[in-house]
């Protein structure tokens, strides 16, 4: 019997990392085998994906500058990522009856970088990429997103400004209300309640 394949989505800033570890550890202590995951992977696409995320990495042009990876390029990385993550993690784990849970998945692809690319594009790179059984969406205002990714004290990261967070803010609206396999969840309440709302949600799906 394959495992649950559970993804969380949301700004920077939402908690999808610290939701997915308190829902990991609440069904590892039902006696369930989870494997809790992040993309970007550790895989050697993700590893890369995050040198450019942190700027520490860029696209020399003919004239010797340096600038900002193209879009369409960090959207065909990450599928490339997905999908070797896919191959390599996940898939071998679900198929032995273990749950996956993931800190996002393709419908960051379609928010972040279909801002600027079409999602035709970005859905063609996804295209073999295994369907989630359920996503929960935590969803934060992005001006609230941006207030917590600033206490984190860390330096920003390319996605981290403003206008990109209200500009994904919108593609992520335009998609969630499409996907019956989503829940959206807020993600202002405080830690403990916005947990038991993403476990009260799998319970109800999934069983």
């Amino acid at each position: 019997m394959n495992g649950r394949f559970i993804v969380f989505e949301g700004l920077d800033g939402a908690g999808t990392t610290t939701q997915a570890r308190i829902l990991a550890e609440r069904l590892q202590g039902q006696g369930r085998t989870v494997y809790l995951a992040h993309q970007p992977s550790e895989g050697p696409a993700g590893l890369l994906i995050r040198q450019v995320l942190a700027g520490r990495t860029a696209t020399t042009h003919a004239d010797g500058r340096l600038g900002v990876v193209d879009e369409r390029v960090m959207a065909l990385l990450f599928a490339a990522d997905r999908l070797d993550h896919l191959t390599a993690q996940i898939e071998p784990r679900l198929a032995r009856g273990e749950d996956v849970i993931l800190d996002r998945y393709i419908l960051s692809s379609l928010a972040y970088q279909g801002a600027t690319v079409s999602h035709e594009f970005i859905a063609a790179a996804n295209r073999y990429a295994r369907k989630p059984d359920l996503t929960l969406f935590l969803y934060v205002p992005s001006p609230v997103a941006l207030v917590r990714v600033q206490q984190r004290g860390a330096k920003l990261e390319r996605y981290e400004t403003a206008q990109q967070l209200a500009a994904i803010e919108r593609e992520y609206s335009r998609l969630i209300g499409t996907l019956a396999t989503v829940v959206s969840i807020d993600g202002t309440r405080p830690i403990a309640d916005v947990s038991e709302h993403c476990y009260a949600a799998v319970q109800q799906q999934l069983g």
